[in-house]
């Protein structure tokens, strides 16, 4: 088995120059050898909506190193390392947070566990923590913290290699069908891709590109967390209309609510319109939310991009 650190990142706002926290987790020969785990000022205004989902707010952050401080100690991880993460947004962060601070970018090869774990497991849902759960790893109870979200990720790694008939993580994504890892460079970078799509290297593809529009038409969809839940949005979704999250939603089974209650399960959190919000920053169904978790913790405050990780497989 190679050797690995996986990555994580979470994030001040919508920006992904804007990482607010990062979890590294170092594997060798399948076990976790060294993490770092380190609060980071983003030197930007905190959104309301991923103070809401992660938990850190900018008192916080007053006294933590700026990334451009702190990158050569993550580079001293990621250096000549396999790259593992759950989805592109954290090697979105990465690369965006190095080119905003104009640090030097290594060159790393990289996988993606969300889209590996959807070739090797189709039909059920690809969350991290749902495939934490699939795979019965044990000790991983706190999401949302960079850490143990990177932890996660790595031991999800290990245990989607150790539950197939490879003996390194090259051979089982070869054979799922991918052609070899991932590649980021200073000026391109080299999609995780399969094989039938080539890899022809492009300038920093963008999580939102993947997420976009005219690619929603090839999202299949799972119903496994949306069947019979009470589902509400607030903000503004990046990837699809309100409407088509709705036809989405309702198609699975679920129940599209267009006001927070005692009875919603889900809150979406989009991008709020600070014109909209007012000065805290928080839309009246995010008030409404945090006032029925303070007596209930009911609801599950989830970001586009864990819905989307949601409803794809």
């Amino acid at each position: 088995m190679e050797n690995f650190v996986a990555i994580d990142f979470e994030t001040a706002n919508e920006n992904t120059y804007s990482p607010c926290s990062v979890g590294i987790a170092k594997f060798e020969n399948g076990k976790l050898v060294d993490s770092f785990y380190s609060l980071i000022n983003p030197e930007q205004e905190f959104s309301p909506m991923n103070i809401f989902v992660h938990g850190i707010h900018p008192e916080d952050v007053e006294s933590a190193p700026t990334y451009k401080e702190i990158y050569p100690k993550i580079q001293s991880y990621i250096s000549n390392n396999l790259i593992v993460s759950h989805s592109a947004f954290d090697r979105n962060v990465l690369t965006k947070s190095s080119n905003y601070y104009d640090v030097d970018f290594i060159n790393v090869e990289f996988i993606d566990t969300l889209t590996l774990s959807r070739r090797l497991l189709p039909g059920v849902h690809h969350g991290l923590s749902q495939m934490i759960r699939h795979y019965k790893i044990e000790n991983i109870t706190e999401f949302h913290n960079a850490l143990e979200d990177a932890k996660a990720c790595g031991l999800l790694a290990i245990a989607m290699l150790e539950a197939s008939d490879y003996s390194t993580i090259f051979e089982l994504v070869n054979n799922a069908g991918y052609k070899s890892f991932g590649k980021i460079t200073s000026t391109e970078y080299i999609p995780f891709t399969l094989s039938r799509h080539g890899s022809t290297p492009i300038k920093f593809l963008n999580a939102d590109d993947i997420l976009s529009k005219k690619n929603l038409h090839k999202i299949n969809i799972n119903e496994t967390r949306i069947k019979d839940k009470n589902i509400a949005f607030t903000g503004k979704l990046q990837s699809m209309t309100r409407s088509e999250a709705e036809v989405i939603v309702s198609d699975l089974g679920g129940n599209f609510q267009r006001t927070v209650t005692l009875s919603t399960n889900i809150l979406v959190v989009g991008l709020e319109d600070p014109r909209v919000v007012g000065p805290d920053g928080k839309s009246n169904k995010i008030k409404k939310a945090e006032h029925i978790n303070s007596k209930t913790n009911n609801i599950e405050a989830i970001d586009e991009k864990e819905f989307i990780q949601m409803i794809s497989r």
